[in-house]
């Protein structure tokens, strides 16, 4: 990954399409140097291209100094419009490793971008990737999607008693969740993104309302907010510290339209769940939603269709429509319409109400197909360890020295 820090979305937009196939292009919105290096440790950047602006080039000197001085390894390029000698001079002596224009040809960056990555040392971990991350996501609104995450999240948190799971519940209508199920917290989810320094596990303990599930939840405000006060910047170093924090993060943002924010939540998911029910409305609007993700190219990982409000005896099946979205995973939610409304009304879970119910059997079938792929994982890393502990003991066998070694 490369980072470039700007404001200007055409600047973000010129190094994406010129390093595409090349390297991901992160956009740091932010200015100050702390926040910018934060957002390079989440993106686990090792090359950041900072503008040197005409009218403030002293100041961005200052900035590419402050850089480099934080992180003497990071291969910082400066970029301006022209070949200014005197803000290249300047750009090279705060430590800048070259001195490019907006002009430069897509091959021209790329090479310099191989080129800097070869003599960087090499980004081990990756903290995007430590907890599991699950995204609910439509279009449109739908009727219930809190009921749906919380359900999910508890069946995944009951699945391990080591799992760490939180729902993130900023879809329509804003804190359901938190009012259905009576979880009053200190911290909304806006707040949390001005906090983001302070955010560890301590404050995430102490500031989100745990149900007694064991799950914690953050919840939009119930006045909501406004998505254009939200940079991508800050939700990608949200989504970072959240999965460093927990073992599994339930998005719910069904309701909340395409926008960088939500683009950037669906493209980071290990497992994303489209939430459709049978009519052939919704599942148009779904079928264009999938499409649009597509166009833009947002990553779409183990795609799962959730359909809602089930009928068997009415088609389309969902089969059928599982098919349409090219997905092989689907589930189907029954209607169970007075077992829902009982739920909601005494803020129970389906798992307490009625644990047998098959609402509550299909809430634990779609945590499974989310848990599945880690199980199989675990076990293919024990297969090879098992598989090198055989040939162990067959050369051990055959020297005669496994009488001595317990257990071998």
């Amino acid at each position: 990954s490369v980072v470039i820090v700007t404001q200007i979305r055409d600047q973000f937009e010129w190094l994406q399409a010129s390093l595409e196939g090349t390297a991901d292009v992160v956009m740091s919105q932010q200015s100050d140097l702390n926040d910018v290096l934060q957002l390079i440790t989440m993106a686990t950047a090792s090359i950041v291209f900072v503008p040197v602006r005409r009218d403030a080039w002293i100041e961005d000197v200052r900035f590419i100094e402050g850089l480099v001085a934080a992180r003497p390894t990071l291969a910082c390029v400066a970029i301006s419009e022209t070949q200014d000698p005197e803000r290249l001079l300047g750009a090279m002596r705060a430590g800048a490793k070259d001195f490019v224009t907006f002009g430069a040809r897509p091959s021209e960056l790329s090479g310099l971008v191989r080129r800097l990555g070869e003599r960087v040392p090499e980004v081990i971990e990756d903290p995007m990737r430590q907890g599991t991350l699950v995204t609910l996501a439509s279009e449109r609104p739908v009727l219930q999607s809190a009921f749906h995450a919380l359900h999910v999240a508890a069946a995944l948190q009951k699945q391990n008693a080591n799992n760490r799971v939180l729902l993130v519940d900023i879809g329509l209508p804003f804190a359901e969740a938190q009012q259905v199920f009576g979880l009053e917290g200190q911290f909304s989810f806006m707040d949390t993104l001005r906090n983001l320094r302070r955010l560890d596990r301590t404050l995430a303990d102490t500031a989100f309302p745990r149900h007694k599930t064991g799950v914690s939840v953050l919840s939009a405000a119930q006045e909501g907010f406004d998505l254009s006060e939200i940079t991508t910047s800050e939700m990608f170093l949200l989504v970072g510290t959240l999965r460093s924090l927990f073992t599994h993060v339930v998005f719910n943002i069904c309701g909340l339209p395409t926008v960088d924010m939500t683009e950037l939540v669906i493209g980071n998911a290990d497992h994303v769940v489209f939430v459709v029910d049978q009519s052939i409305t919704s599942c148009r609007a779904g079928l264009d939603f999938q499409a649009r993700l597509k166009q833009l190219g947002v990553p779409i990982n183990d795609p799962i269709v959730l359909v809602d409000h089930y009928q068997p005896k009415i088609s389309p099946d969902s089969n059928a429509i599982a098919r349409s979205f090219g997905v092989d995973k689907h589930i189907d939610l029954p209607a169970a319409a007075d077992l829902r409304l009982r739920a909601m009304n005494i803020g129970q879970l389906m798992f307490e109400l009625a644990p047998q119910d098959v609402l509550s059997k299909r809430y634990r079938e779609l945590a499974g197909l989310i848990q599945a792929p880690l199980v199989v994982k675990a076990k293919a890393g024990a297969e090879q360890s098992g598989s090198l502990l055989d040939r162990l003991r067959s050369g051990l066998n055959k020297s005669g020295l496994t009488s001595g070694i317990k257990g071998a």
